[in-house]
């Protein structure tokens, strides 16, 4: 306000991030994919980003994979998925169906998150539990946990429905892929699952992941990769709520600091335009 500051380019990209609900697939009552879609159903993710993140965040309207401008270059057809819209009526209809009329005979589950994060995690938790209980008529508790503790409940099969999120190390759908193929999951429910937390186990899914592991092409893979994608949304494989963003304020005197969604900083061709360079020209 007294003009004292320098002023900034603010530099904002979709990132290769989701933030997510995770389902155990294996027990009721998340083992009904009716249950998983009609929650995903009930959510409103446009309401939650404008609203409650203050438009920090992308609505999470496709699947697990984040919408890049890197994959959709490579083949990630993104706007022929066919994702979660916010349908109260919908979400209704497949919860009757599931045999929770109304809510009726729902059991009381509790939404497990981890601490830390700002107030993200518990405001958008609040946000959800009271969508859940507009639409579907059902009580969620939500219990707060440090993460090494929320981690160990998650991974030993332990927790029925809790907060999660991914942040790929390269760039490639299938490093989110990943978290739900089928070969991932241990042999037993107490043992860990470290790569497919949510047990989520789908042989149409696990044949194109397998498929297109194997595909040197990088056209056909993503085309593949985008049929996974579909099959792990109509089966409710998990609750997608948001993807993440990078921003960056960067000083007028930086130039090509190029901003990017894995956040890499490729310092090769960045320069400087001293405030004495300015003035003489």
């Amino acid at each position: 306000q007294a003009k004292e500051n320098k002023p900034f380019e603010l530099q904002v990209t979709p990132a290769m991030g989701i933030f997510y609900y995770g389902f155990l697939h294996p027990k009721a009552p998340f083992n009904d994919k009716r249950v998983c879609l009609a929650f995903n159903h009930a959510i409103d993710r446009k309401k939650i980003v404008e609203y409650t993140l203050k438009g920090e965040g992308i609505p999470a309207m496709y699947g697990i994979v984040p919408p890049t401008a890197s994959f959709e270059s490579k083949g990630y057809n993104f706007k022929a998925l066919k994702g979660y819209t916010y349908d109260p009526d919908l979400a209704k209809k497949l919860f009757s169906e599931a045999g929770f009329p109304n809510g009726k005979n729902f059991p009381h589950i509790t939404l497990q998150i981890n601490s830390g994060g700002g107030d993200r995690n518990v405001l958008t938790a609040q946000v959800i539990q009271s969508m859940l209980k507009e639409n579907l008529n059902i009580d969620i508790n939500i219990e707060i946990l440090p993460f090494t503790q929320h981690l160990d409940k998650v991974e030993s099969g332990q927790t029925l429905f809790w907060r999660s999120g991914w942040t790929s190390d390269y760039p490639d759908p299938e490093s989110f892929l990943t978290l739900l193929y089928g070969a991932n999951i241990p042999a037993n429910l107490s043992d860990r699952s470290f790569a497919n937390p949510v047990r989520f186990k789908n042989a149409k899914f696990d044949s194109l992941f397998s498929l297109a592991m194997k595909e040197v092409n990088d056209k056909k893979r993503y085309e593949l990769y985008t049929l996974a994608d579909q099959v792990a949304i109509d089966e409710g494989a998990i609750m997608p709520i948001f993807y993440d963003e990078v921003y960056r304020l960067i000083q007028k005197d930086v130039k090509q600091f190029d901003v990017n969604a894995m956040e890499y900083r490729d310092l090769t061709s960045v320069y400087f335009i001293p405030e004495k360079d300015k003035e003489k020209k």
